[in-house]
C-alpha cells in the first residue's frame, strides 16, 4: 500500500502533512497507493496506473489455463488492483442495480480466482520441490511474500520433524 502510483490531480488539495506537500490541480504525480486511494475516493485524484479491464482478466484467465504448469509474470501489485476494481465494479453495480454489472462482477471474481488457484499451485510445487528460485522472478509482490514465507515454514518443518537434521 505504500508503493507509489501514478496519479492526475482533479483538484487542488490544502496540504497533506504526510505527504508533506499539497497537490495542484492538472498535475501528475506519485504519491504511496494508499494515499492515492482515499484521495481519488474524496475527488482529488485519479490514478493512473492501468488495472486490467474484465475483458483482459479473462484473457488472462485463459492464457493461465493454456499455460497451468508455467507463470507468467505480472503487475506487481496485481491482486490489490484487481480485487479493488472488483470492489468498485460491485459497490456500482449494487448502488445502480444493474442486473448486466452484477453477472460482469461476478464472472471477474471467478477469472480471478482461477488465476490465483493456478499461481498458488504453482508456487506450492514449487515449495514441495524446493524449486522456488525458479519462479520467483514470475511472482508479484504479494506471491513473492506468501512463497518465502511458506518456503521457510517448510523448511523449519523439516528439520524438526524429520530426517534432514
Amino acid at each position: 500500500m505504500l508503493s507509489p502510483v501514478k496519479v492526475m490531480v482533479l483538484r487542488n488539495t490544502p496540504y497533506i502533512p504526510a505527504l508533506g506537500t499539497s497537490l495542484q490541480k492538472g498535475s501528475e504525480e506519485r504519491i504511496p497507493r494508499i494515499y492515492a486511494q482515499i484521495l481519488e475516493e474524496l475527488g482529488y485524484v485519479e490514478i493512473l496506473d492501468k488495472v486490467p479491464s474484465t475483458q483482459e482478466l479473462t484473457k488472462l484467465r485463459f492464457s493461465h489455463i493454456q499455460q497451468r504448469t508455467m507463470l507468467m509474470k505480472l503487475d506487481d501489485y496485481f491482486y490489490i488492483s484487481i480485487s479493488n476494481m472488483i470492489a468498485k465494479l460491485e459497490e456500482k453495480a449494487k448502488k445502480e442495480a444493474d442486473i448486466t454489472l452484477l453477472r460482469i462482477v461476478e464472472r471477474a471474481k471467478e477469472d480471478f480466482n482461477e488465476i490465483h488457484n493456478i499461481r498458488i499451485a504453482n508456487i506450492l510445487r514449487a515449495i514441495q520441490f524446493r524449486s522456488l528460485d525458479t519462479v520467483l522472478k514470475f511472482l508479484t509482490i504479494e506471491e513473492r511474500t506468501l512463497a518465502t514465507s511458506l518456503y521457510k515454514l517448510l523448511e523449519c518443518w523439516l528439520q524438526k520433524y524429520t530426517l534432514l537434521r
